[in-house]
């Protein structure tokens, strides 16, 4: 069992969609990484805490949550992300140990800081009454 955790954050590059195989079955995924600012305050100004800021992998098994980040978000979005949180361990192709945190994602939200403008699609309601006339 994971630990449950919400991780707020700046996309560090575009979301990257991926297939992978799991039991000889392939899946889609969407992959993210997530830079988790924290601040402290030095004197009378707030600066990054380099030693309690980190990025963290984030998995997203969601088809349709994947879809909806892949067409929306790009890379600075600020984003709040709920899920399981894991160490993630792994070793490389030249044997080199690796580790590091990685979220599944159940939500991904996007914070709305430098966003310009939002445009919503029609409701299904909406679209059926405007098919209708």
């Amino acid at each position: 069992m994971a630990i449950r955790a919400e991780l707020e954050g700046n996309l560090t590059k575009n979301p990257e969609g991926k297939i992978v195989t799991i039991d000889g079955e392939q899946r889609p995924i969407v992959e993210l990484r997530v830079f988790s600012d924290v601040g402290r305050k030095v004197g009378d100004r707030w600066e990054q805490d380099d030693e309690r800021s980190s990025a963290v992998d984030v998995t997203i098994w969601s088809k349709s949550l994947g879809d909806a980040v892949l067409k929306h978000f790009r890379k600075g979005n600020r984003v709040l992300v709920t899920g399981g949180l894991h160490l993630n361990e792994y070793t490389d192709a030249q044997g080199a140990h690796h580790a590091g945190l990685r979220l599944g994602a159940e939500s991904v939200a996007l914070i709305p800081y430098r966003i310009e403008s939002v445009a919503f699609a029609p409701s299904k309601r909406e679209a059926d009454a405007a098919e209708a006339s």
